[in-house]
């Protein structure tokens, strides 16, 4: 019997830049729309839609980018795959 495992890669970017007081506040934001889209154990595909439309709007930095999808990674797809959280629907982004 395989198993797949998904190693996670830390990429290092020294010229990166930190996060802006308004992203910083974006990002908290979106950390709370997904805490609040998985606390039942569920995610609805308006949840789900709610939260993509909210990472995917127009990001002016790369920095931004990236944390949102890494939060979206962290407190969604590895729960669904680790049979943690059902949903409508899922996608990895």
């Amino acid at each position: 019997m395989a198993m797949s495992r998904r190693l996670a890669v830390k990429v290092e970017r020294p010229d990166s830049q930190q996060l802006t007081a308004e992203e910083t506040q974006e990002l908290a934001y979106l950390r709370t729309l997904i805490e609040q889209a998985v606390a039942d154990g569920v995610v609805t595909k308006e949840e789900e839609s709610n939260i993509r439309a909210r990472v995917l709007h127009s990001k002016p930095r790369y920095e931004l980018l990236s944390q949102e999808l890494a939060m979206y990674r962290e407190l969604v797809t590895s729960k669904v795959n680790a049979g943690l959280l059902a949903g409508e629907i899922f996608t990895d982004f």
